[in-house]
């Protein structure tokens, strides 16, 4: 078979509106705003650079089923400069984007497939021999709770090499909606050759041949849970059928956690040129990308004291804003303060005292599985499992909560010197 490439691509979310931060800046706001259309600009970009022979997206093209006219237009410029570069395009729609959503008169040009609401086949040419041959769906709306798997046809022997184009939830993926759920099974039964999923947005190789099974992930972080390199996969498949995939980032604006211990920190002078030791530090890897970043100040010292001023916080946050450069810049979305007092825990729990024994009994919970056992049944009526969209509590989850209410109750019940 012909050696050739494609790019693998999917929730692209253009036009995402970029809910929940606070405060914030007008020329990040504005920047974030774009961010997603740009990062679409950089996809096509890049499927002409690489000269791929087509392009696959896995569904969740726009943010939402009433979609923009504007995100409607830029995809349908980019599908022209696609198709005027000889590179096809197949496309399947999900639950953001579901074929019953509002859909502006568009007019696709030459070499773009839609995939409709049943399993189909289309072979994909160039000068005039087929390469592959794709089978795709699309959501005909947005709540599709049956496995789409099941309706997908095992090709023919001697097929050429095979895609199946799907957005679904393999595995029951607690962190997104269970929409076309299937199991990675389900998909080595179809012996296809590469499964181009979509809808899970962080970048997964469930398996890498036989068949290959991928999520991309999004091209362009929308929030502070999105953080890191986003893009979308090339593909190069080799005469034998060989899948050699490799990421390319597309993202515009990036998302990045930073953990800071101030332990060893005794003035804000020192705290402020430490963060922004941290800030240089990632724009720098960020490689001329913007960068949203969500700050965690950890560790026991003299710093938690003066954290704990009133208007502390906000204050050091709203300077770490005012001195932010130019674009590129990085800009703080927030300020989480997690120092504790210097305080020995240990030796404080073994004070004759109400603190004392309320720590003990604090350290018992965290050390014993009976502990863990009675604070899961405290909390038992709110975490009931999936029935009511919140997964059980882990033990993991369980320490962290006790740790955190010990600290709280020693701040509170403890006397500062």
């Amino acid at each position: 078979m012909r050696p050739f490439r494609f790019i693998h691509a999917a929730d692209l979310h253009i036009d995402s509106p970029f809910r929940g931060l606070r405060d914030i800046d007008k020329r990040v706001g504005e920047r974030l705003r774009q961010s997603t259309f740009e990062a679409f600009d950089n996809l096509v970009k890049l499927c002409i650079d690489e000269q791929v022979d087509f392009i696959v997206i896995a569904g969740d093209i726009y943010d939402g089923a009433d979609r923009s006219v504007r995100a409607q237009l830029r995809f349908r410029d980019g599908m022209r400069r696609l198709s005027e570069a000889g590179i096809a395009a197949y496309i399947v729609h999900g639950n953001h984007d579901p074929l019953d959503g509002w859909l502006s008169a568009v007019e696709w040009p030459e070499g773009i497939h839609v995939f409709g609401p049943e399993p189909e086949w289309k072979n994909v040419e160039v000068d005039g021999e087929v390469i592959a041959a794709i089978q795709g769906v699309s959501y005909p709306t947005r709540e599709v709770r049956s496995n789409l798997v099941a309706g997908f046809e095992t090709p023919d022997v001697g097929a050429p090499f095979t895609i199946g184009l799907l957005h679904c939830n393999v595995g029951g993926n607690p962190d997104h909606d269970n929409y076309a759920p299937c199991t990675l099974d389900d998909l080595k039964l179809t012996a296809l050759d590469y499964w181009a999923l979509g809808h899970v947005h962080t970048r997964q190789t469930l398996r890498r041949q036989n068949p290959a099974v991928i999520y991309p992930g999004n091209p362009q972080g929308r929030h502070p849970n999105e953080s890191g390199p986003r893009g979308c996969m090339i593909v190069d498949v080799g005469d034998e059928g060989s899948v050699n995939p490799r990421f390319a980032p597309l993202d515009v604006v990036r998302w990045e956690p930073v953990d800071i211990d101030v332990s060893e920190i005794n003035t804000l002078d020192g705290l402020e040129d430490l963060i922004q030791q941290r800030m240089d530090d990632l724009a720098g890897k960020a490689e001329g990308r913007d960068v949203v970043c969500s700050l965690t100040l950890s560790g026991r010292g003299p710093m938690h004291a003066e954290l704990a001023r009133k208007d502390a916080v906000d204050d050091l946050l709203g300077e770490l804003r005012a001195t932010a450069s130019e674009s590129p810049w990085v800009w703080v979305e927030r300020i989480d303060d997690r120092t504790r007092p210097e305080v020995d825990m240990r030796a404080r729990a073994e004070a004759d005292d109400f603190l004392g024994a309320v720590l003990r009994t604090a350290n018992d919970s965290l050390e014993s599985v009976d502990g863990l056992q009675e604070l899961a049944g405290v909390v038992g009526d709110v975490y009931t499992g999936r029935k009511n969209g919140l997964p059980s509590p882990t033990d993991e989850q369980l320490r962290t909560w006790s740790s955190e209410a010990r600290w709280q109750l020693v701040e509170l019940l403890e006397p500062e010197e």
